[in-house]
Formats: C-alpha cells, sequence, structure tokens
C-alpha cells in the first residue's frame, strides 16, 4: 500500500513538472530600431545673399558623426562639405547648382534623405554689360576715309586710325562743307566738299600744317555706297 502511494506521488511530481515545462511562455521578439531619418532645423550664411562658393551652415540632427558617404546635395548636386557633425554640417554651394530662383538643400545619411530645405537669398544674376551700337557714319565721313586711301596710294601719308576734329563750314543750302583736322606730331586738314543731292560726288583737298596742298581729288557716290 505504501509502494503504491509513493508511485502515485512520483508520477504526480513528473505531470506538474512537464505542465509547467510546458507552459513556459515564448522569448519575446525583439522590437526593431527605429529608423533615424536625418533632419535639417535652420540653415545660416554670412553673405548678404547665396551665390557659387557660399559657405552654408546646416543645422539639425541625426546627422552622424562622420561623413563618410553621407552627402549633401544642393538643387540635386552634391556639394563639397569642409565640416560633418551629427547636428551641424558646413557645406558650399556648388556653381552648377545655380542659377536657380531658390536652393533645396538635402543631407543624405546611410541612403536615407531628409526633406529638402528650401532657401530663397539668391543673388540676383548680374547684368551683362550692354555692347555699345556703334554710331553709323556720315557718308561724308566714308568719303573722308576713302581720300585717306586715295592719298596713300599716291604716296601721301595722311594719318588714318586717328581722332579727326570735323567742323561743319557750311554756309549755303546748296552745298555742304566739311573740314577734319588731326593734331598730332604735325597738323593735317582733310577739306571736303559736295552738293546736297541724293547721290553726291565729294570734292577733297589735303593740306599740311603749312596750308600746302599735299593731295586732291574727287571721291564718287558710288565709291561710298558698299560702306554705309
Amino acid at each position: 500500500m505504501k509502494l503504491k502511494k509513493v508511485v502515485v506521488l512520483v508520477l504526480s511530481v513528473f505531470v506538474v513538472m512537464a505542465f509547467v515545462l510546458g507552459c513556459t511562455p515564448p522569448t519575446p521578439t525583439p522590437t526593431p530600431t527605429p529608423i533615424q531619418y536625418p533632419n535639417i532645423s535652420s540653415i545660416r550664411y554670412d553673405s548678404s545673399c547665396i551665390k557659387a562658393g557660399t559657405q552654408l551652415r546646416i543645422y539639425g540632427r541625426n546627422f552622424g558623426d562622420l561623413k563618410g558617404t553621407n552627402t549633401v546635395t544642393m538643387n540635386g548636386i552634391v556639394a563639397a562639405v569642409s565640416f560633418w557633425s551629427d547636428d551641424e554640417i558646413i557645406a558650399v554651394v556648388p556653381a552648377s547648382s545655380l542659377p536657380a530662383r531658390e536652393l533645396r538643400v538635402a543631407v543624405t545619411v546611410n541612403g536615407v534623405p531628409s526633406d529638402e530645405y528650401w532657401l530663397y537669398g539668391i543673388c540676383a544674376a548680374p547684368t551683362p554689360t550692354p555692347t555699345p551700337t556703334p554710331i553709323p557714319l556720315d557718308r561724308v565721313d566714308v568719303a573722308r576715309n576713302i581720300a585717306i586711301v586715295k592719298a596713300h596710294n599716291d604716296g601721301v601719308n595722311v594719318p588714318y586710325s586717328v581722332f579727326w576734329i570735323k567742323t561743319d563750314l557750311s554756309t549755303g543750302i546748296g552745298s555742304k562743307h566739311y573740314q577734319y583736322t588731326y593734331y598730332g606730331a604735325s597738323k593735317w586738314i582733310i577739306d571736303i566738299t559736295y552738293p546736297v543731292i541724293e547721290q553726291p560726288d565729294f570734292t577733297v583737298n589735303v593740306f599740311s600744317e603749312w596750308g600746302l596742298t599735299m593731295w586732291s581729288g574727287m571721291v564718287y557716290y558710288w565709291e561710298t555706297v558698299p560702306y554705309m
């Protein structure tokens, strides 16, 4: 009888142990570490406006302590970085990111990009200096130049690429009279007269500083046409 009780007791212990072991709760699945997205909170710069080469100080969080393969882009162009920490980056605006009306800055850490931070203080593009419109020559000016070439062909070395003082000596309504004077190593005078008609021919006299006639001739209307 005692033996039977012992056997029953031993069996009861095994049943209880089996129940306890069978009810051990499973090991909980570890909670995944949330992704730390980079975030830009503000951007500062010392100049009055943003242009190529401007240094930007980018403030925020989750940038990482080291740059590594992480990048800063401005309007999609990767910018050069001179300083990198978890909450501050110093980068330079690349020339190829401008001109634009705004600068869109983003930080990418371990392949994860931040939201773009938009800056609008872009320097205005310099206004190109307009090319001055050349003053067209009067036909009489063209006649003067042709007369100088003709004088050279005849052996009279009248100054050519110099500044001539032009004086209107006209006195009548039917003709025009202009005198060109050059003051250089020596004085030269070119005297031109022509009738006031649609296609005038020009009478030209070239004088030295002593009043000597150095060259005389005609410049015909048709000779001036290609230069007008």
